[in-house]
């Protein structure tokens, strides 16, 4: 793979996650649908009590209907992405700052991504706060 279509497999990983950021911000669950694998994993470790959860989709769709109902505003906001393409996978490493209201939790995300049928996909999404 050339270092251009290599930088190019890297833009298109990071606008899936960046539609993953305007699902979330708009609460969007058609967007949302769109950027993960249908049977993605999304994994949950608490800093605070060191607990692990492991959920779906249909789980993540349901929690951020229900921080759009209970905050004003939710937004995920990322800084200094780390992204590595090998072939048909990707993932992305990256600190965050989630907005609830006019609180502000800060965490980090990494996703595992595979690119079916030449579109990229979340198939699973670690996150820490």
């Amino acid at each position: 793979m050339s270092q251009l279509s290599a930088a190019t497999q890297e833009d298109l990983v990071l606008d899936v996650i960046g539609g993953y950021l305007k699902g979330l911000r708009e609460g969007d669950k058609s967007i949302l649908s769109d950027v993960f694998l249908e049977d993605a994993k999304v994994m949950h470790l608490s800093f605070s009590d060191e607990k692990f959860a492991i959920s779906g989709v249909p789980e993540l769709l349901e929690l951020i209907d229900d921080l759009h109902k209970q905050y004003d505003y939710v937004e995920e906001i990322h800084s200094e992405p780390i992204v590595a393409v090998s072939g048909p996978v990707a993932s992305v490493h990256v600190p965050f700052v989630v907005k609830l209201g006019s609180a502000e939790v800060k965490g980090t995300d990494v996703f595992a991504l595979i690119k079916v049928a030449d579109k990229w996909k979340i198939a699973n999404k670690l996150y820490g706060m």
